[in-house]
């Protein structure tokens, strides 16, 4: 076994699924399930026994973002496991990009929620022959109003603050940079050659010019 880093992760589902209370100002949604999403290791799955699932963060009060990065716009009042799926209920803010994107939503306009989470375990299926990794162990920690849906590859801009340390098995895939070393000696000696053969040429048509003004 070994340790390693591993990104955020974050998953898309559609805002239209859920109940829309628009006194209330708060949206009714299933946010995860058991869907097989395809990563760089192989395939992950989200085990949604209640036990497997860490939902503290998300009955704290979360956030819910604009783009994952942009600004708060609502609230997680209150997140369960229920029938093998993540649900939630979030309320948004009646002032500015807030009231924009709930304006939105009951316009049909944006309809794709995300929701990022930390991967805490990942344990290999065996009985799959392709690379499929269960967690049994993981923790949503934001829910966000998303225009494109999130791009399910990771590795890119990885940082330490967005990483968590995770147990793996040996042999499980990394995106850690591999250093290539090249032999250029053959193509420094090609060139080399190819300017010396340029050299010559031209020094013997200097001096055919040289004879022909004698």
């Amino acid at each position: 076994m070994k340790k390693i880093d591993i990104q955020n992760q974050y998953r898309t589902l559609d805002v239209r699924s859920g109940n829309i209370d628009e006194e209330n100002r708060t949206v009714e949604l299933s946010f995860s399930s058991e869907e097989p999403v395809e990563r760089y290791f192989g395939t992950e799955i989200l085990d949604h026994n209640p036990k497997s699932v860490n939902l503290s963060r998300l009955n704290n009060n979360a956030a819910v973002l604009e783009d994952h990065a942009g600004p708060q716009v609502g609230v997680v009042l209150g997140a369960k496991i229920e029938n093998g799926r993540g649900v939630a209920k979030v309320k948004f803010s009646r002032v500015g990009r807030g009231a924009e994107i709930f304006q939105d939503i009951m316009d049909g306009i944006r309809s794709n929620i995300s929701f990022g989470y930390q991967l805490l375990d990942l344990t290999r299926d065996e009985e799959i022959e392709e690379p499929t990794y269960r967690s049994y162990n993981w923790m949503p920690f934001e829910i966000s109003v998303v225009g494109v849906p999130a791009d399910a590859t990771i590795g890119i801009g990885r940082s330490k603050e967005v990483t968590t340390e995770i147990e793996v098995e040996d042999n499980f895939r990394t995106l850690e940079a591999k250093e290539i070393k090249l032999d250029t000696s053959k193509e420094i000696e090609e060139i080399d050659e190819a300017d010396n053969a340029h050299a010559r040429a031209k020094l013997a048509l200097l001096k055919l010019r040289e004879n022909s003004i004698k």
